[in-house]
């Protein structure tokens, strides 16, 4: 069976969908790591060719569909159009994993052992456009890639994270045209000392989308969404940005201001030069500035994290806090590689605590761990007078929550 190119691919799909007479299913199949391996063992052209034998394994099990269209997508990963439905379409994919999964293919006398991953998806009418059914392949195949091996994912068009994948889809345009726009605004949240004889004056900046009416949303499906997508990084950009517009002005000299960073910008080497350049250029007082970071971020990516960390400390002369801790896979341990200042315990457990003794040891723990490592800690999500007293007794530094002050506007970059 011969294999088109993706262009000729998407046309057949494009086809399929504007004239459907029979029962068709998408499949994406993609070659595991094994590729890098012979890359790296043995340079690019053992690479290609890897690939182009998996690629003619494919071809050769599937020829007795004769009505199949096998495409290639991007460098290691193809595309069926398979005519069954998606019951026998999770068999057949299953039994082409399976049979690569039994064989070897030697690159110039070194064996390799390639593994499948195959997303599934039936092109029923609940797709109204090809560019539905390609995203829900992909997820599936993303959930195969999750779970490893050689496995098979079939996902439905009800399926609730096809549902979740399509509104972050909707929403990538509107916050493309809310960056341009500038339509979303700052809020400030105040972080309060807990130490009633203390003056220090902190909070966190956080974001908002305003619509046209000039409606005020909530900012999580619009942070997904630049999470799922890769543009977190454009958000945090235009946030220092923003946040550096709005001091230019600002009288108060002692507050200080906590900003957050995700994942995608830490990975993203040009973020220090970009914030050194923008503090410069609009004569920030570093001190007056906290970079905030979650501890699953700061885990995933910890040679970036501790490497940027330490650039806008000691470079920059910035504050560093870390948030969610407790929830996030790092070991306490790793702690002091990052020199933050703060610790943010995750609201989770400021919740229960009062109710639950397990939460509230997971808080004494952060606490006194935090002090001796000569940080400060900060609760999250403080609702109670209650749950307040006890933070104090128990010896956290800083709340933060709607009992000690709601989310307020910062600044209006539109204005």
């Amino acid at each position: 069976m011969m294999m088109i190119e993706k262009e000729a691919f998407l046309q057949v799909l494009s086809d399929l969908f504007a004239n459907r007479q029979q029962t068709s299913c998408l499949i994406f199949a993609e070659i595991n790591n094994a590729t890098q391996v012979a890359s790296f063992l043995q340079g690019f052209s053992a690479e290609q060719q890897l690939i182009s034998r998996v690629e003619q394994f494919i071809a050769q099990e599937i020829a007795h569909y004769p009505q199949a269209i096998f495409g290639k997508l991007e460098h290691n990963r193809f595309g069926l159009i398979m005519p069954k439905t998606a019951a026998e379409s999770v068999v057949i994919a299953e039994q082409l994993v399976d049979t690569l999964d039994k064989q070897s293919i030697t690159i110039a006398g070194k064996r390799y052992y390639p593994k499948l991953y195959c997303g599934i998806t039936p092109l029923t009418p609940d797709y109204d456009e090809p560019k539905l059914a390609f995203a829900a392949a992909d997820v599936a195949l993303h959930e195969a890639r999750l779970t490893g091996g050689s496995i098979v994912k079939l996902l439905k068009p009800d399926a609730p994270k096809l549902e979740n994948y399509r509104r972050a889809l909707r929403l990538l345009p509107v916050i493309r045209e809310g960056l341009l726009n500038k339509s979303f605004v700052l809020f400030a949240q105040p972080i309060v000392p807990l130490d009633v004889n203390s003056t220090a004056k902190k909070v966190e900046v956080l974001l908002r989308y305003q619509d046209a009416e000039g409606n005020i949303h909530a900012p999580y499906p619009y942070l997904s969404a630049a999470e799922l997508f890769h543009v977190s990084r454009e958000i945090d950009l235009y946030v220092v940005h923003q946040f550096c517009q709005f001091m230019q002005t600002n009288k108060d000299k002692e507050t200080v201001y906590s900003l957050n960073i995700a994942g995608n910008t830490v990975r993203y080497h040009q973020f220090f030069d970009y914030v050194k350049e923008q503090f410069e250029r609009y004569q920030i007082n570093t001190k007056q500035v906290c970079f905030e970071m979650t501890e699953n971020v700061a885990d995933q990516d910890m040679e970036d994290a501790t490497v940027l960390m330490r650039r806008l400390k000691q470079e920059l002369g910035c504050q560093l806090s870390l948030d969610d801790i407790g929830v996030g896979s790092s070991n306490l341990a790793t702690m002091p590689k990052f020199n933050v200042d703060y610790m943010k315990i995750d609201g989770s457990y400021i919740r229960n605590f009062l109710a639950d003794s397990y939460s509230e040891l997971v808080v004494r723990f952060i606490a006194e761990a935090a002090k001796l490592e000569g940080k400060q800690t900060v609760a999250e999500f403080v609702e109670t007078p209650a749950q307040l007293e006890r933070l104090r007794k128990i010896g956290v530094d800083y709340g933060q929550g709607y009992l000690l002050g709601k989310p307020s506007l910062l600044f209006e970059p539109a204005k």
